[in-house]
């Protein structure tokens, strides 16, 4: 008896964790409407973040982190699916499904959030030159822009 309880306990904890692991690591729903918190290069400029309040009302930050040499191709993606109550980094393989949900749902924010105008000013000019409205929708757009170009006909 006091076998298969133990045994017991210990199958309800490995389900537990086993769920819980699955949940730090897949993404949230990401369906409209989101809203963006906050989204910025990193000081080097070889980092980028986003944070999105998603329609449920909770945080989702993401990003791509980058080296000194800027090759935003072999830059990984990472994202944290509930900063307030689990702190935990995921980083998604690259070109993954993962990679591919967020691309989309980037592209929805992207077409009903920014211009063309404002794609177009993106391509051409330094970021040192936007303000600090457009810094914004910028670093969004280069994080878009990255896992556009990884992610081919999607």
């Amino acid at each position: 008896m006091g076998k298969s309880v133990a045994l017991a306990t210990l199958i309800v904890l490995l389900l537990a964790g086993i769920g819980f692991q699955h949940y730090i690591t897949s993404l949230p729903d990401l369906e409209a409407p989101m809203s963006l918190s906050s989204a910025r290069f990193g000081p080097d400029g070889s980092s980028i973040s986003a944070s999105f309040q998603r329609n449920d009302g909770q945080g989702f930050h993401f990003g791509i982190r980058g080296n000194a040499d800027k090759n935003w191709a072999t830059a990984p993606l990472y994202f944290i699916r509930n900063p307030e109550l689990v702190p935990y980094v995921h980083w998604p393989s690259m070109g993954g499904p993962d990679e591919r949900v967020l691309l989309k749902a980037l592209e929805d924010w992207v077409r009903s959030h920014i211009t063309a105008e404002q794609i177009s000013r993106f391509e051409q000019v330094d970021r040192e030159d936007f303000g600090p409205e457009e810094i914004e929708l910028a670093a969004v757009y280069k994080i878009y822009e990255t896992l556009r170009s990884r992610n081919p006909g999607q």
